[in-house]
Parts: C-alpha cells; structure tokens; sequence
C-alpha cells in the first residue's frame, strides 16, 4: 500500500508526452541548476558581497511582477508550446554568452547584473506557458502528479547539478557549467518539438488587462487560492532569500568554496526530492490542505533557524536536508491546487496572477535579505527569516478570523467541481 501511493506519482509517466517532455526536462534543469551555482559563485568572486547576489536575485526576478499581467495572456492566447521553444531559444542563447564571456575573462558584473534580468524575462514567460502545458498534455485528472513528477526531476537535478559545477569550478573553471546549460537546452528544445500542441482554448472575453483583470477577480473570489498564496508568498520571501545567501554563507561562516557551495544546495536538493517522492504523496491524502501546507512551512522554518547557528559543515547540510522536506512541498502543493481549481480557459492567466504576487515580491526581498546581511551579518539574516517562516503560518493558522479564510483552512484536498470553496 505504501509503495502504490509514493508510486501514484509517476503514474503520468504512462503517458507519452509525459515522457518525452520530462527526459528533456532532466537534461535541461541538470544544466540550469549548475548555471545557478556557477552565476552565484561569479558574482562572490567578483565582489563578496551578500549585497550583489541580493541584486543579482532582484534581477532575475523582478520580470516575474513586471510581465506579470500579460504572461498569462499570452499563454492563454497563444500556443503554448510555441512560446515554450521560443523562450527555451533565448535561454539556450544567453547560456552561451555567459560561458564565452567567462571563458574569454571577459566577464564584468553589469553583464551578470543584464543577463540576469533577460534571462528572468524568459524565465517569467517560460514558468507560465510550461505549468500550463503540463496541464495540457497530462489532463486535468493528472495536473498535481504531473506537476509533483516535474518537481521530482527538479530537486533531483538541484542534487546533482549543484555539486557537479562546485567539481568542474575547483578543478576546471567557471565556464564549462555554462557550456553545458547552453547545450542542455537544445535537447529539451527537440523533446518539445517530438509533443504535439493539445493546448484546450477557449475564445476570450476581453482583452489585454481586462483578461488579466478577470483572473485577479476569480483568484480574489476564491478563498482557498488566497490562503495558499499567502503560504506561498511566505516561502518565497523568506526561503528562498536563505538561498540567495549561501554562496557567502559557504565561504564566511564555513570558510569553504565553490565545492562546498555544491554541497550544502546539493543537500537541499536532496531534501527536497525526498520530500517529493516520498512525503508528498501522504500530504495529499489529509484533508486539511492549509494545514498541511503551513506545517510544512513551520518545519522549514525550525530547521532554517537551527541553520543560522551552526559553523559545521555536516550539520549544516543536515539543516538544509531537513528544511528542503517541507520546503519543497509548499509550492508544489501550491501550484497543483491552483490549477485544479481553475477553469481550463483561464489556468495560465490565473497562474500568471498567482507567481506575479508570490515572485513580485522576491525581488524586493532579494535585495533587502542581501543589503541586511551586509550589515548585521549572515547568521543573524538567516534566523530573522526562519523565525518569520514559523510565526507567520502559526498566526494565519491560529487566528483565521483576522483574514475571513477560516472556510480556506478547513477545505480538503479532494476539490469541489464547482471550483468553490
């Protein structure tokens, strides 16, 4: 019984396209993940500054709520699949200038600081068109599994990736972790053109900002969606700014290097992928969605917490595993259940809406998490932001009555058809 239900999410693997698009998303998050660790670990060297990375990360991010209102659109009007190669192209492009500019010493920070926003560009139109167009081609009654199974390859890739580029930086360079990313994106670009386009449309009601402006009032009427949101938003902020921090957190408090850079988000990775494989599909069966969304909030946070006082490389590591088990689960759940409550016809703007208010505000939190951690220090950055992840799902849990989401909280995991909560 315990093998069929953490089995249950690789049933989308039964589907063809399923697959085809996954053994390209392998490839692909593998390479983007070490360009991740090799862009951060740059920017260190560049500059030691935790200020930079802030900037770097406000970047790559602010996209997300500048092009917020019309990603959406244009992935509920356009084929998906289209934009899909078109923002793989741009990514694969990008990749490429990075590792010949490293490979030429060439490298400055204004081009990390521009590359990163025009990579964030595609990277806000890419996340949209793709969660929907996993909806497309796996079907509704598939949506979370197929979401958690892209999850699965995700945090698998953040295991291997990151340590593979802290190897290949220490004993080889910087550049071959771009040169590879570069070259995974082709094979995720021919994956993508093997799936035929089952995009299910419906003709629009409006345009422009009123489409988007429709998807904000269904998101607003609904209950549910704002609480998880709100959970949502709590792990963006706050989790993902202690990640933002690492590379200095490996070198100053640790006084490691890139390898041990590889290796403490190696750990969250592995984490995260033990919490999607094996935690996950238990969730899912309570029927307190809320509930279990903040709990695993509240564990991320305990754990981040102890992670701001250890100077231990192996502790360290554990803290991050630990962290990532529930980390990992809050967006994954987040994401599924905004899709399943959403009309077909308006799943990607309401996706759109939905990332536009949890990555908008990243970037701000990117900037002020690195400019803090300059002046009161690392380890006192990251407690602030564990004990916010523990106190902010205890009062949204405890005192409902504040925000009218006492209903939000009691609903179950299985939806109500009629999208009500």
């Amino acid at each position: 019984m315990q093998l069929q239900t953490i089995g249950g999410n690789f049933s989308p693997l039964r589907i063809r396209n399923i697959r085809v698009y996954m053994i390209g998303q392998s490839v692909n998050l593998l390479g983007d993940w070490m360009q991740q660790t090799a862009q951060a670990w740059v920017v260190w060297e560049l500059t030691h500054k935790a200020t930079a990375l802030g900037i770097v990360a406000f970047l790559s991010q602010i996209p997300f709520f500048i092009f917020g209102p019309w990603v959406g659109i244009f992935s509920d009007r356009f084929d998906r699949r289209k934009i899909l190669l078109f923002t793989q192209f741009l990514t694969m492009l990008f990749a490429f200038i990075l590792a010949f500019l490293v490979q030429t010493n060439r490298l400055v920070l204004w081009h990390v600081y521009l590359l990163a926003f025009l990579l964030g560009t595609a990277t806000a139109f890419n996340v949209t068109a793709e969660q929907a167009f996993i909806g497309d081609i796996a079907g509704t009654p598939n949506i979370r599994k197929a979401i958690a199974l892209n999850n699965i390859i995700n945090q698998l890739s953040r295991l291997i990736g990151p340590a593979i580029a802290g190897w290949l930086i220490v004993s080889i360079g910087i550049a071959p972790a771009f040169w590879y990313n570069g070259f995974s994106v082709i094979i995720s670009i021919i994956c993508i053109l093997a799936i035929p386009s089952r995009q299910e449309t419906k003709k629009a009601t409006g345009r422009g900002l009123q489409q988007f402006k429709e998807g904000f009032a269904f998101l607003h009427s609904q209950k549910l969606l704002r609480l998880i949101m709100l959970f949502a938003a709590i792990q963006t902020f706050f989790g993902m700014s202690i990640v933002q921090l690492l590379p200095a957190y490996s070198t100053v408090v640790l006084k490691g290097n890139a390898g041990t850079l590889g290796q403490l988000i190696g750990s969250a990775g592995a984490g995260a992928l033990v919490g999607i494989v094996i935690v996950l599909p238990y969730v899912q069966i309570i029927k307190r969605s809320c509930i279990s969304i903040g709990s695993a909030l509240i564990w991320a946070g305990c754990w981040y917490m102890l992670f701001s006082f250890t100077t231990s490389l192996p502790f360290a590591m554990v803290c991050q595993f630990m962290a990532s088990l529930g980390a990992a689960n809050v967006l994954t759940l987040s994401i599924g259940l905004a899709q399943e409550l959403t009309p077909v016809n308006m799943r990607a703007r309401i996706l759109s809406t939905f990332m536009m208010i949890i990555f908008g505000l990243q970037p701000v939190a990117s900037y002020l998490v690195g400019r803090s951690a300059d002046i009161i220090g690392i380890n006192k950055m990251m407690l602030i932001n564990g004990t916010c992840m523990v106190l902010l799902p205890v009062i949204l849990l405890t005192v409902p009555s504040l925000y009218k989401l006492k209903a939000s909280i009691l609903h179950p995991f299985p939806l109500l058809k009629s999208h009500t909560v």
